[in-house]
C-alpha cells in the first residue's frame, strides 16, 4: 500500500513488513536478465519485482574498443556522459523500482563479458593505454553510469576470452572505488579466477563478495565444490531450459546438502516461456531465503490439501506476492493453512494484499474451488483479547488499521485534541496502514461514514 501514500505521510505510516531481512536472506536466488526487460516493459519489471528472486544480473554492459559502454547495440555511456535515456527514456526509473518495494530484489548487478564478448580484451588495451584514473575513459564512462543509474550493486564479470590478470585487477579496484562491488562468475580457468580474486580483495578487501559458479553449458560439468575461494561466498547456477525446473531444483538441493552453494542462480530471463515466480520460490526454498523463529510462526502454508505438499511458515505481517517467494511460497500454489492459536489470516486473489478476501480465524484442510491454488498474497494477524478493535468497517489489530469497503474516502486519523494526524485518500477496497511510528495513545479515527475509538 505505499504506493498511495505522500512522501510526508510515508514517514508517519508505512506497511507493516512480514520480517525485516536479515543478512542471510538478502542474496540467494539470482536471475540473469537480457534485453527483455527493456522491450517488453513494463510488465517485465512487475514480474521481476514480484518474482521472489532476491538479486538480479542486468545481461550485459559491453565496453567498446574506445571505452564507449553499450547494450544491444545501443549506447549507454560515451564520453563520461550517460546518453541511454536517447533510446531507452524509461531505463533509469525501471532499474530504481526493481528495488523498490514491494519486491524480492535486494542487489542489481551489471554482467560485463560473456561468450564471444570481446569486453575484458578492450578492458585490457584500456587499461594499459590510458589506466583507471579519474581521466580515463573507463572511470569517466562508469562513473556516469553510477551517478545516473545509483541502484546498481555491483560488476558481475563473464570473462570468457581475455583472462588477465593484472588489467582486471586494475579494473575492478576501480570499479569497487566507484561504488561497485565484484562479482564472478567463471566457467573455467581456475587458476585465473583464483588469482583475480586474491588479488582484487588483496587490495580491497571485501570487494570480491560472491563467486558464481556457471554448471551448464561450456561449465555443465563443473562441481561447485571444486572452486574455492575462501571467505568468498559460492553460488552455483543452471539454466532455465537445460532441464526441467524440478531436475534443476533438485540439483540445488544437492549441492545444497554437498555444502557446495549457499545460493543459486538462473539464467536467462528473456522472454516468457517460463515462470520466474515457480523458480525463485523453489529456488528460495532450497537455500532459506526466510525463515520464521518457533515462537514467531503465526501460520504454516501448505502447497496440498489436508496439510501436504511443501510447508511455509509465515509470521504476522502483510506479505505481498513478493514476500511469500521470499519465503518459498509460490503464487497460486496454497492448498491449506494452519493457523496458530490467536491469529487470524486474510487471503486474498491480488499480489498486493488488496482487493477481495477470504479470511481464515482457523486451520483449513482444504480452500475450496474459488480459492484452491488461487492465493497470491496474505495478511497474518493476531486476535488476542484486547488487542483486537472491530466498528464500523474499522479494524485495529495491535499496531496495524485496516479499513474495508471505504474505497474513494479519505482517512483521516485524530488526537482527542483534535489535533489532525493523518490524512490520505483509500484507494482500495481493504487499506491497511502500519500505527507503529504513532505515540500510544487514544485516537479517532475517520474514513468516509466509519468513524471509531482506537488506542495503541
Amino acid at each position: 500500500m505505499k504506493k498511495y501514500l505522500t512522501p510526508l505521510l510515508l514517514s508517519m505510516f508505512v506497511l507493516l513488513p512480514a520480517q525485516e531481512a536479515s543478512a542471510q536472506d538478502k542474496a540467494v536466488s539470482g536471475v540473469y536478465v537480457g534485453g527483455h526487460i527493456r522491450r517488453e516493459r513494463p510488465g517485465t519489471i512487475t514480474k521481476l519485482k514480484e518474482s521472489g528472486f532476491t538479486y538480479a544480473i542486468l545481461f550485459n554492459v559491453h565496453v567498446d574498443p574506445d571505452g564507449t559502454l553499450k547494450t544491444d547495440g545501443e549506447t549507454i555511456c560515451k564520453d563520461g556522459k550517460y546518453v541511454f535515456q536517447q533510446t531507452q527514456p524509461h531505463y533509469v526509473e525501471d532499474i530504481r523500482a526493481l528495488k523498490t518495494a514491494p519486491t524480492g530484489i535486494s542487489r542489481l548487478e551489471i554482467c560485463i563479458g560473456g561468450w564471444g564478448n570481446d569486453s575484458y580484451v578492450n578492458i585490457k588495451n584500456l587499461v594499459k593505454r590510458e589506466g583507471t584514473g579519474e581521466n580515463s575513459t573507463l572511470y569517466r564512462n562508469f562513473k556516469a553510469l553510477m551517478e545516473t543509474v545509483p541502484g546498481i550493486d555491483a560488476v558481475n564479470n563473464d570473462d570468457e576470452h581475455s583472462y588477465d590478470v593484472a588489467t582486471a585487477t586494475k579494473f575492478h579496484v576501480m570499479m569497487y572505488d566507484l561504488g561497485y562491488k565484484t562479482t564472478l562468475a567463471p566457467y573455467t580457468n581456475k587458476t585465473f579466477w583464483t588469482s583475480l580474486a586474491k588479488n582484487i580483495n588483496r587490495q580491497r578487501p571485501g570487494a570480491v563478495d560472491r563467486v558464481m559458479v556457471q554448471c551448464y553449458d561450456g561449465g555443465a560439468g563443473n562441481d561447485p565444490r571444486s572452486w574455492t575461494f575462501p571467505g568468498i561466498t559460492r553460488h552455483a547456477g543452471r539454466t532455465n531450459y537445460q532441464t526441467s525446473m524440478e531436475g534443476s531444483i533438485e540439483q540445488m538441493e544437492r549441492w545444497r546438502d554437498q555444502k557446495a552453494a549457499t545460493g543459486g542462480f538462473v539464467w536467462v530471463y528473456n522472454d516468457e516461456t517460463w515462470s520466474l515466480n515457480a523458480w525463485a520460490s523453489a529456488m528460495n526454498r532450497t537455500f532459506g531465503a526466510r525463515t520464521v523463529e518457533e515462537k514467531d510462526i503465526a501460520a504454516k502454508a501448505y502447497s496440498k490439501t489436508k496439510f501436504d505438499g511443501y510447508c511455509v511458515n509465515l509470521p504476522v505481517g502483510t506479505h505481498t506476492k513478493a514476500d511469500l517467494a521470499l519465503y518459498g511460497l509460490q503464487a497460486n500454489d496454497l492448498e491449506s493453512i494452519q493457523i496458530t492459536e490467536g491469529y487470524r489470516a486474510r487471503l486474498y486473489k491480488s499480489t498486493d494484499c488488496t482487493r477481495t478476501y477470504r479470511q481464515a480465524s482457523k486451520s483449513v484442510t482444504n480452500l475450496g474451488s474459488y480459492w484452491l491454488n488461487q492465493v497470491s498474497s496474505i495478511v497474518i494477524e493476531p486476535v488476542e483479547d484486547g488487542i483486537d478493535q472491530t466498528e464500523n468497517g474499522l479494524k485495529v489489530t495491535q499496531d496495524h488499521l485496516y479499513i474495508d469497503n471505504a474505497q474513494g474516502q479519505t482517512l483521516e486519523i485524530f488526537t482527542l485534541s483534535g489535533q489532525k494526524v493523518l490524512s490520505c485518500a483509500i484507494t482500495s477496497s481493504a487499506h491497511s496502514l502500519s500505527l507503529s511510528s504513532l505515540p500510544h495513545g487514544t485516537y479517532v479515527v475517520k474514513a468516509g461514514h466509519h468513524t471509531t475509538r482506537i488506542v495503541r
